[in-house]
């Protein structure tokens, strides 16, 4: 939010603008849900949560840095929020209260504006909905992960569906959701929702190198087919490694790929036209990147 030459006054005078609507969005989520809820606002977002004002503080650093992060790699706010306003992540406690937040927002929305993913999220623990996108964490699982793991997984995919409308294929929002947790924590510990047993804790990007070396990975070709109920370990690793080669090698290729697939263009198409090269190409591209990265 700070600029070059800006006055201080005035940026000042910004935050607490955006202090103040954050505090006033809280209040309506306690009327809404009847329940009292802690509130963390950063320069980027704001976390309404049942969890303490202590506990959540991590989350809204979590979500600074990967801000920040994306912000300095692109040289681009196009895969960020730029204020408080912009982006709210309600961080929940226990599935009861997952089950009860579910209902408030089928009474706020209709369904076309809930999503198509609205129905089998209820299985999950965490939906990025485009404007309010909420998880719940439990006594078991912050044991084994803190709660800032899913809250940049889930911003992370609900800023790229963002910038794309909503266009990105599965296996880039899926990557890319799995790179933002990677960035902020340097390890993968949010094992995803779908399956706590299947994907392991640890350092996706020396996984996927490894794999990569024992040439396990899969054509990128059958990879952006795969359905998510098809998904193994590997295939959550080596897509993280996907959107990690794609932008740090090439950011502004990257952000217009996002541009292209905003407009409707095909996903290969996009990646293509983009990266001026085969897709094939690029698969090896990455391999050897892979290889190379230590």
């Amino acid at each position: 939010m700070c600029q070059p030459g800006a006055d201080a006054a005035a940026l000042a005078a910004e935050m607490k603008e955006q202090v103040e609507a954050a505090l006033e969005k809280n209040k309506q989520w306690e009327e809404r849900t009847r329940w009292k809820l802690a509130l963390v606002v950063t320069r980027h977002a704001a976390v309404h949560t049942l969890l303490t004002t202590a506990q959540a503080r991590p989350v809204g650093m979590a979500l600074e840095t990967l801000t920040l992060h994306l912000k300095r790699i692109t040289g681009s706010l196009l895969l960020t929020s730029t204020r408080a306003g912009t982006l709210e992540l309600v961080l929940l406690w226990e599935k009861s209260a997952w089950d009860q937040f579910r209902k408030v927002m089928e009474e706020l929305y209709k369904p076309q504006q809930l999503g198509e993913a609205w129905g089998s999220a209820r299985e999950y623990n965490a939906y990025d909905h485009f404007l309010t996108p909420h998880m719940y964490e439990t006594p078991q699982s912050v044991r084994t992960r803190p709660p800032s793991c899913g809250a940049t997984f889930i911003v992370a995919r609900r800023q790229l569906n963002a910038a794309t409308d909503r266009r990105a294929p599965f296996w880039l929002a899926e990557g890319f959701a799995a790179y933002g947790d990677y960035t902020v924590h340097k390890v993968n510990r949010w094992y995803t929702v779908y399956d706590v047993k299947q994907v392991p804790v640890g350092d996706w990007m020396t996984e996927a190198r490894k794999l990569a070396g024992e040439t396990k990975l899969r054509a990128w070709k059958e990879m952006m087919k795969r359905e998510l109920r098809d998904w193994e370990p590997e295939d959550h690793i080596q897509t993280m490694a996907m959107v990690a080669f794609l932008l740090e090698t090439e950011p502004a290729k990257f952000l217009d790929v996002v541009r292209r697939l905003k407009s409707g263009d095909d996903e290969v198409a996009a990646l293509e036209d983009a990266y001026r090269a085969k897709r094939d190409d690029l698969e090896q591209r990455c391999n050897r990147w892979l290889l190379a990265r230590r």
